[in-house]
């Protein structure tokens, strides 16, 4: 059958409108592959922009935050040494004019600098310089919303106690009488890591650190008549050791400061995992802007359960609102909360104890309760840590309180009983290890 003569140039038209659509959706394919924007095949070779960066850092631990444009896994990553480093290679990698670039205190951080680098034109290198020339590890991990790459680096502890070596004598066999006896069996002398909580303590082998805030230039809050919040704290904290050493005997306690002088706040969180401490209790006094506010409460670590607690944690770290915003983000990483389970145990053994010591003496005591927060000086810990606020310097009935040795004895009084709540020594076992010894 002859083929309709107009049914030709409808089919060529069809043909050429075919070949113009299709070259039409190539170049827009090409357009998402080129510029990364839409398409998931098209973003493998898009650019990876740092956006910006995150920090935070103590002499022997650091988190490192690059906020990226889009979710990338390609990269590659290193430690190298002499001098000792840290590197990440981002393919297609592409440093932001707007980033800040954030710089590190000489002798309060692990990292002495972060700097970046083009190895070949198609790969940028984020280099983490390390300052600590102990033994130092790092991971490596992704966080989506936002795309980042988290970085932590820290130096890696070592035991401080070791097994203790056993003599190569051999003991006699035991003699037959009748029946077969058994030899006693040998045990294994438990090393103090090895031991539970309790088990340290009741051996005498527990550590722990008290950190009286502020200090030196440092005043922390001002109370009412001049009452200064570092003196409150150093003498408690004096107190609280007094206590401690007498119901725990064998045991260590230490100080963070034992005068009047200034230590970061980085420095005490290393001073305790330094001396490989059970225990930081740091110890402050409150103050509030309405002196109707009074009460006892005490924070562990983590995101402000409150306006109020972020604005004490910026008080209390000596920084801005908008820094602890940052740190808050930095928090809700994961890794940086260790011990978080036993901190709130201790934080709640505490916070009791000064209760049900302070009460039968004293009216009106209040409970605050027991609260969250990003405060620095807790930051980097690795055992339970908690912050204390012992009063409401600036309330008129808790200031001249502060100020009666009475009422300071029985405040440390209450946090030795909670320490020793939360180690496992009841008051009639610590009475009987202090006539033992």
């Amino acid at each position: 059958m002859a083929r309709n003569s107009f049914s030709i140039p409808l089919e060529r038209e069809k043909t050429k409108r075919l070949l113009r659509n299709s070259f039409l959706i190539l170049v827009f394919f090409l357009f998402c592959w080129v510029q990364g924007e839409g398409f998931a095949f098209g973003a493998r070779k898009s650019v990876a922009r740092i956006l910006g960066v995150r920090e935070f850092s103590t002499p022997d631990y650091a988190r490192v935050v690059f906020i990226l444009n889009r979710e990338t896994f390609d990269f590659k990553s290193g430690i190298l040494k002499k001098p000792t480093r840290v590197f990440v290679d981002i393919p297609r990698g592409h440093l932001n004019k707007g980033a800040k670039i954030p710089k590190f205190s000489p002798g309060s951080s692990i990292v002495s600098r972060l700097r970046f680098g083009k190895p070949r034109k198609d790969r940028l290198r984020l280099v983490i310089d390390v300052a600590n020339k102990g033994d130092v590890k790092y991971r490596i991990f992704t966080l989506p919303n936002p795309q980042r790459i988290v970085v932590d680096v820290w130096v890696k502890s070592t035991s401080i106690t070791k097994s203790s070596k056993r003599g190569g004598r051999k003991r006699p066999e035991p003699k037959k009488s009748g029946r077969a006896l058994k030899a006693p069996s040998r045990r294994k002398k438990l090393t103090r890591r090895e031991m539970n909580m309790a088990q340290r303590f009741r051996h005498g082998l527990g550590r722990i650190v008290l950190d009286p805030g502020h200090g030196g230039k440092d005043p922390g809050a001002v109370g009412l008549s001049g009452l200064r919040e570092k003196r409150v704290a150093l003498d408690i904290a004096l107190r609280t050791r007094r206590v401690l050493r007498r119901v725990l005997p064998g045991n260590r306690v230490y100080l963070t400061r034992t005068t009047d002088r200034y230590i970061s706040l980085s420095r005490r969180t290393s001073f305790a995992n330094e001396h490989d401490a059970d225990i930081f209790v740091s110890i402050h006094a409150n103050s509030a802007r309405s002196r109707h506010i009074h009460g006892i409460e005490t924070y562990l670590l983590s995101e402000a359960s409150s306006g109020r607690a972020l604005r004490l944690a910026a008080r209390e770290s000596g920084t801005t609102l908008a820094r602890m915003t940052d740190l808050q983000k930095i928090l809700n990483d994961l890794g940086l909360r260790s011990k978080v389970t036993e901190s709130q145990q201790l934080a709640q053994r505490v916070q009791q104890a000064m209760l049900s010591r302070l009460k039968p003496g004293y009216r009106s005591i209040r409970d605050l309760g027991v609260k969250r927060g990003p405060f620095y000086v807790l930051l980097g810990a690795r055992m339970p840590s908690i912050l204390v606020e012992v009063a409401f310097i600036s309330n008129r009935k808790e200031a001249r309180r502060m100020r009666s040795p009475k009422y300071r004895q029985a405040v440390a009084e209450g946090i030795a009983k909670g320490i020793m709540r939360f180690v496992g020594i009841g008051s009639r076992a610590a009475r009987k290890n202090a006539q033992r010894r």
